[in-house]
């Protein structure tokens, strides 16, 4: 490795743990304390991924987990945007911010063109790999929302709202979302 790619990865690795101290903007801007941060969101998702891709035999367990572990990996530099920041500033300075930090982050790094297509990947959900990875990315909101509303907190309502097809795509996906809809539903009562 030459000393510029050393360097990168130096950087990378201090970004990476910068994740470790972001919180969730979303569930701040909702009054919550002591909130995950990206990076136990990041866990959670490359988790489901790990478990639930396996359950998908058609898929390839290396790209799920590459693309889970990558696809927040923006947020080191532009921050968790809430989705209220997300629909002022539009999906596509949103992604075109995204992506400058991904090559920031990333390029200099010998496989760096590869990861980048993993997230360009994920980003526009053209495989069945990374609209997996979206629907995880769902699935994991809902089962913080729902711990979240286990422990007290009250309304989230709008992190029940649906967000996207991905049930078609992936039934049993589909079904741990509803089965969770149902805790939830069952707690408000």
């Amino acid at each position: 490795m030459d000393d510029q790619a050393f360097a990168a990865l130096a950087r990378l690795q201090s970004r990476i743990q910068s994740l470790k101290l972001l919180p969730r903007t979303g569930w701040l801007q909702r009054g919550l304390r002591d909130v995950e941060s990206v990076a136990e969101h990041s866990f959670g998702v490359a988790t489901l991924a790990l478990i639930v891709g396996d359950l998908h035999p058609g898929l390839d367990r290396g790209r799920l987990l590459a693309i889970a572990l990558l696809h927040d990996l923006a947020e080191a530099l532009v921050g968790d945007l809430p989705a209220s920041a997300r629909r002022l500033f539009g999906a596509v300075a949103k992604h075109a911010a995204e992506r400058q930090a991904m090559v920031e982050l990333l390029g200099a790094l010998p496989q760096g063109d590869g990861y980048l297509a993993l997230w360009e990947e994920y980003s526009q959900g053209s495989s069945p790999e990374a609209r997996l990875i979206k629907a995880l990315d769902q699935l994991e909101m809902l089962g913080q929302t729902l711990a979240y509303e286990q422990a007290g907190a009250r309304n989230l309502d709008e992190f029940w709202e649906e967000h996207g097809s991905w049930g078609e795509e992936f039934p049993l996906v589909r079904a741990l979302a509803d089965q969770l809809r149902a805790e939830h539903r069952a707690l408000a009562r």
